[in-house]
């Protein structure tokens, strides 16, 4: 990274030094400047400046110390600007948009009358990306059409910028489409925002396309007030929601302009945008999630204005997005609110693929339930549910799995080996890297050394005998996912570039800085068996600790799942936004620097773990993984393969570490035949858990390119 810092001298005065401190990607280069009287400060408000997309970024540039912004000349590329900035004199400061920027590197150069002038770079990428995610995947399908946006207009899956009005009638009913020309319906309702106005509840979506992703922006807008800025519907805060699953298609993506009638945000004068890239079915890939998050955020505030703070919202995928993109490109989200969450999307998957596929064999069948769980952890049924929903993603050839409507681009080891490969790594192939032997997509699925069923094994649940049965059996998967018999070896260099990327989430980057609020529906034993267990949040809540010593600035809620007429369960959506809406108002309140303490000095007092009982009382109590609380006596706590197998409860261990077989450790008694025998089921040894990954770090940096 290349330091670029301009000095502009100001005069003899002391103290009269403006500096504009700068860190540049790309190498830039720009005369000195001339001496001035006065400071001018020039802030890209729109994005970092040398993130800039679409060819346009609102600044901000304030004149202080004896400049007045009113009698500066400002110019891109040494060219007058198409629309000048307005001045706004209270604040001595001009503002708007600059548009035109080339691709690559601008100037923006801001002249005094006496002819002293600060040049800011803007570096400039195409509206279609990439900008931060590498190449572009490829093949790649558009799906504007079936998204209502017509025919693409380019090889980029372009579509032109279109608006649509919805309005919520006044019986509650469903959303209906509303004429902006024609008379306004008689059945309007009316919606009172947090900030106590009471406007129509009319909707506008804009909908568009940006880093091939199709995007949806709604907020409150009423045709008969004369532009956005007239309208008094918006409350200054944004919110984007993050979508679930995790998937591997090579295509946009599909959505509707209807995907952003939200009534919990918009009735309250929220800002809500979605895109289709923020669906983690459709890529998994966080990396690239986080570049379309920050280039549609900074079309939001060209086009609407600086948010007061913006907030996440989603569930399972769309908690991992939320959390993984906030490690990653801090700063996009102030607040999280995930929901059935997970803390990264890496494995566990895995585990349950080759477990379910020794039951399925002629010994596993002899398993009893009891056994089957002692060896996974979760309730009866969840491993086989992770099996059906997210085996598929690890497949190479798992033709539903990349959603290609051309069939002859999918990869065939034999007819077309060059195909198209329906696995997860090959979505990150930019960040994995290729495997130059295959030129497959590095793969860090691993599980050698892993003891399955160690815990059942001490608990006397199942015996020796079963416990080196399922070790000996187990396997693993080959590159293109197919089960065999050989246990799974992790790609070095894949290894390294899952944790030094952050796509392995150690809680890094911006998550000390950001309120967290985890809530769900407790799933645990639902039948036949649901992947959203309640662990995941005590392992985000271990990882914190590990990463920055405290987890204060997150709270975990969990309600009964009943949805039942007769007994309905709690919605704590409604909840948790309310509660976040005061906690993220007050830290905007506060002129403190970011920090975490600045995130908990500005915690609501409800803002603490809780349950809330089948009868929807709230009971606040500390989570905890003890098992004697009232939590989860009411709530009962499952575990997964790998913390049975004797992982840490930050479950951050992707391949680990090896030492000798220690019989003594055991809670029972190996004979000698079984002493033998477990030599030869791992013959480089067992997971040493007390010891970092192979290939362990924490994020090597962020807004990282690829």
């Amino acid at each position: 990274m290349t330091k670029l810092r301009i000095r502009v001298l100001a005069g003899c005065a002391a103290g009269a030094l403006a500096v504009v401190s700068l860190v540049a990607a790309p190498a830039l280069s720009q005369s000195a400047a001339a001496v001035v009287q006065g400071r001018i400060d020039v802030k890209v408000l729109s994005s970092r400046y040398d993130l800039v997309s679409g060819g346009d970024a609102l600044v901000e540039i304030k004149a202080s110390e004896g400049a007045k912004a009113s009698e500066l000349k400002v110019s891109l590329n040494g060219r007058q600007l198409a629309t000048p900035l307005k001045f706004d004199q209270p604040t001595n400061t001009l503002r708007g948009l600059v548009s035109g920027l080339d691709n690559g590197a601008n100037w923006l150069q801001v002249r005094g009358p006496s002819g002293y002038s600060v040049s800011q770079p803007l570096v400039n990428y195409p509206i279609t990306g990439p900008i931060l995610s590498g190449p572009h995947m490829a093949p790649y399908e558009c799906r504007t059409k079936e998204s209502g946006l017509g025919e693409p207009t380019d090889a980029n899956c372009s579509a032109p910028t279109r608006y649509d009005w919805f309005y919520k009638p006044a019986d509650g009913g469903a959303y209906k489409a509303y004429d902006p020309k024609g008379p306004k319906p008689a059945d309007v309702a009316m919606t009172t925002t947090i900030e106590g106005k009471t406007v129509p509840f009319i909707v506008r979506v804009e909908s568009g396309v940006i880093d091939r992703s199709i995007y949806r922006l709604a907020v409150l807008d009423d045709p008969a007030t004369p532009g956005f800025s007239a309208s008094e519907g918006w409350n200054g805060r944004l919110s984007f929601t993050f979508g679930g699953g995790a998937g591997t298609q090579y295509n946009q993506g599909v959505n509707q302009a209807a995907a952003v009638l939200s009534d919990l945000y918009l009735a309250r004068g929220f800002a809500y945008g979605a895109s289709t890239e923020l669906v983690n079915q459709q890529h998994g890939n966080a990396v690239l999630q986080g570049e379309n998050l920050m280039m549609l955020k900074e079309h939001f505030i060209e086009t609407y204005g600086v948010p007061k703070w913006t907030v996440g919202t989603g569930g399972s995928g769309g908690a991992i997005q939320q959390q993984v993109i906030t490690q990653m490109y801090p700063g996009l989200l102030d607040g999280l609110q995930p929901s059935l969450s997970f803390p990264d999307s890496t494995m566990n998957t895995a585990d349950c693929g080759v477990l379910q596929n020794f039951w399925k064999s002629a010994a596993g069948k002899a398993w009893s339930q009891e056994k089957k769980s002692a060896v996974e952890g979760y309730s009866a049924g969840t491993c086989g549910s992770w099996e059906r929903s997210f085996v598929p993603v690890m497949m190479a050839t798992n033709a539903p799995g990349c959603a290609l409507n051309d069939k002859s681009l999918l990869y065939d080891p034999k007819k077309n080996p060059k195909g198209a490969r329906c696995t997860i790594s090959d979505m990150r192939v930019n960040v994995y890297g290729r495997d130059p032997k295959t030129g497959f997509a590095r793969k860090p699925q691993d599980n050698v050394g892993i003891q399955y069923g160690l815990k059942g094994l001490n608990d006397g649940v199942i015996t020796v005998d079963e416990f080196l049965q399922v070790n000996e059996l187990v396997g693993g998967n080959d590159i293109d996912g197919n089960f065999i018999k050989k246990r799974s070896v992790g790609d070095p260099a894949a290894l390294t570039a899952v944790y030094a990327s952050g796509l392995i989430n150690t809680f890094g980057g911006g998550l000390k800085d950001v309120p967290m609020l985890h809530y769900r529906s407790y799933t645990d034993t639902t039948t036949p068996g649901d992947i959203h267990d309640r662990h995941r949040d005590l392992t985000i809540r271990a990882r914190l600790e590990k990463a920055t010593g405290t987890s204060a600035n997150q709270v975990i809620w969990v309600a009964d799942r009943s949805t039942s007429r007769e007994k309905p369960a709690v919605n704590l959506a409604p909840i948790a936004l309310d509660t976040m809406t005061k906690w993220l108002d007050a830290m905007a309140a506060d002129s403190a620097p970011l920090s975490p303490e600045k995130v908990v000095r500005n915690k609501p007092a409800d803002a603490v773990d809780a349950y809330w009982t089948p009868d929807g009382k709230r009971v606040n109590e500390v989570a905890s993984w003890d098992p004697a609380t009232s939590w989860n006596k009411t709530y009962p706590i499952h575990l997964e393969p790998r913390l049975i197998a004797g992982a840490p409860i930050t479950n951050d261990v992707m391949k680990c570490q090896l030492k000798p077989v220690d019989f003594s450790a055991y809670q029972v008694t190996f004979s000698k035949a079984q002493q033998a025998r477990m030599k030869k089921v791992f013959p480089d040894g067992v997971c040493d858990w007390s010891k970092p990954s192979v290939g362990y770090s924490l994020i090597k940096g962020t807004y990282q390119r690829y």
